[in-house]
């Protein structure tokens, strides 16, 4: 069930570069953002459109990204948090994952904004315009 008055939506990650599963915390879009990201995925630069996918991802997966649970980032060999009230809590962990782990801010947003779809079978079963 998706329960619509959360506050917090969880997505497991898988890293391809520890081989960890980050669980990340982040809250739900709101309508205006969703339409920003996808209304900033390319820019038209003259009569060329340029990609700003992965700028995008970055951007807007920061925004919305809440925190994660501890265990699976650190620095010199020491795990840190999210969580304020979490001894081993730094101040600059969003600034930290966004610097040193892009990859794993970009799926958060696209868990978060690319992830939902159409099923082919309700594709199949809607109703044609004539």
């Amino acid at each position: 069930m998706r329960d619509l008055s959360a506050q917090k939506n969880i997505v497991e990650i898988q890293d391809g570069v520890s081989g960890d599963v980050h669980e990340m915390h982040y809250r739900p879009p709101t309508t205006e953002e969703i339409a920003a990201y996808q209304n900033g995925l390319f820019a038209r630069r003259g009569r060329k459109f340029m990609s700003r996918i992965i700028e995008n991802r970055i951007k807007y997966g920061a925004r919305i990204l809440t925190g994660f649970k501890k265990g699976t980032f650190g620095c010199d060999g020491r795990p840190f948090a999210s969580d304020p009230a979490d001894p081993d809590y730094r101040d600059d962990w969003k600034e930290q994952l966004v610097k040193n782990a892009p990859d794993v801010v970009c799926a958060v947003a696209m868990a978060a904004f690319e992830s939902t779809g159409v099923s082919r079978e309700a594709e199949l079963e809607a109703p044609l315009d004539e």
